[in-house]
């Protein structure tokens, strides 16, 4: 109806509009805190998950090999660790083992000291990984 140049509106249908349009909205936040929840991105990079030795660790007996274990599969081929003694020699006798998120590679014996365990990585995602940790081998 018009009054005056002005439609009338009928109250009830207005107010239960815009309750629909609230719960709506509420609806969609609530699925998107949801989804932030759940949610687990595949381009995420790997990342260092564990080591043995662990990361900044210290050992009295010397490790016959190193282990790191990263949080996405990996590339065979693309996927290199190196351990290092404190003058940046290289320890490891190169026999690197890929299985899955794990390597593996050998170690000569070593003297007590502080090693660095480099490696350079190309997870299963095509995403480059760079990074180091120490660990410190005493009698």
């Amino acid at each position: 109806m018009i009054a005056s140049g002005h439609k009338i509106f009928n109250r009830p249908s207005v107010v239960a509009g815009r309750a629909r349009v609230r719960s709506s909205v509420a609806a969609l936040v609530a699925g998107g805190l949801l989804a932030g929840v759940f949610y687990t991105p595949v381009w995420a990079h790997a990342h260092l998950d564990s080591a043995t030795p662990a990361a900044d660790s210290t050992v009295r007996k010397a490790p016959e090999k190193v282990v790191v274990s990263f949080t996405e599969a990996l590339e065979k081929g693309f996927s290199n660790v190196a351990v290092k003694d404190a003058q940046g020699r290289k320890v490891d006798k190169g026999d690197i083992d890929i299985n899955d998120k794990t390597v593996s590679v050998s170690v000569d014996d070593l003297v007590p000291g502080i090693y660095t365990v480099e490696w350079d990585i190309l997870s299963v995602d095509t995403h480059k990984t760079k990074g180091s940790f120490n660990f410190t081998v005493k009698p």
